[in-house]
């Protein structure tokens, strides 16, 4: 019974690390260093359209990494675009 416990509480865990580690690796994603490039410092301000292509671009990068960790089905609903 013990096992079982110490089982299921090692699965979240790792996901967690999983999921920290992709976000880390998010800011050096092609889409999302080309934001950093072209925006000029623009992305630092939560109103402009270069915050909300960098929120985007950083979101698809995490989740491309969790899908080739395994951790995300493939697929599903596109999130919306901000409007500015």
């Amino acid at each position: 019974m013990l096992g079982l416990v110490l089982a299921a509480c090692s699965s979240g865990p790792a996901d967690n690390r999983a999921q920290a580690q992709c976000e880390r690796e998010a800011d050096n994603d092609p889409a999302v260093v080309e934001v950093y490039t072209r925006s000029n410092g623009n992305y630092t301000y939560s109103d402009t359209q270069a915050h909300a292509e960098l929120m985007v671009a950083k979101r698809q990068a995490v989740q491309r990494c969790m899908r080739a960790k395994g951790l995300l089905p493939p697929g599903g609903v596109q999130p919306l675009q901000p409007r500015l």
